[in-house]
């Protein structure tokens, strides 16, 4: 596992707004150049990452955590809420398992419908929208429907009885 920088150091080197989840340089660092000010990090099109001295880059929303909460990430993983990873908020973020994230995913690029847990399917029945859901490594079928939005209603609502708090249905 890679060292992570404490609260402590975090605290010298930034200022954080929990509101908004942006970081704010209150240091000079030498081997990055003038940033005293200004705000830190760059978006890489998936997270903003932020190059604390003496570390490699890590991501905003780690930084986040460690800065309120100090060292308490262990073997969990930081999900952002919103699925926006961008929105570094404290309140936006929370510790969850490599499962729990994945279950907080927002709908594939290449789902045809546009809509979580919908899926064309020509089957003996005539052409119909098929739902599933993956419950640990069960796979369950939730049934054949006539239009996209009710497959994805019936996925919605199995995903709140399994997932709890990290469903999300959109």
């Amino acid at each position: 596992m890679n060292k992570l920088p404490t609260q402590e150091l975090l605290r010298e080197w930034f200022d954080y707004n929990p509101t908004t989840g942006i970081f704010v340089w209150k240091k000079e660092p030498r081997e990055i150049g003038p940033r005293l000010g200004l705000v830190a990090g760059t978006n890489n099109r998936k997270y903003v990452m932020i190059s604390v001295p003496g570390f490699r880059q890590l991501g905003a929303h780690r930084i986040a955590w460690i800065y309120m909460n100090g060292l308490t990430i262990g073997g969990a993983e930081i999900d952002h809420i919103d699925g926006d990873t961008s929105n570094n908020a404290i309140a936006n973020l929370r510790l969850a398992t490599s499962r729990e994230q994945k279950r907080n995913k927002r709908v594939q690029s290449n789902n045809r419908s546009g809509l979580k847990g919908a899926f064309f399917h020509a089957c003996r029945k005539g052409k119909k929208w098929r739902s599933q859901i993956k419950v640990g490594e069960r796979l369950i079928f939730l049934g054949y429907f006539d239009t996209a939005e009710q497959a994805h209603e019936a996925y919605g609502n199995a995903a709140r009885e399994h997932f709890g708090e990290f469903a999300r249905a959109a």
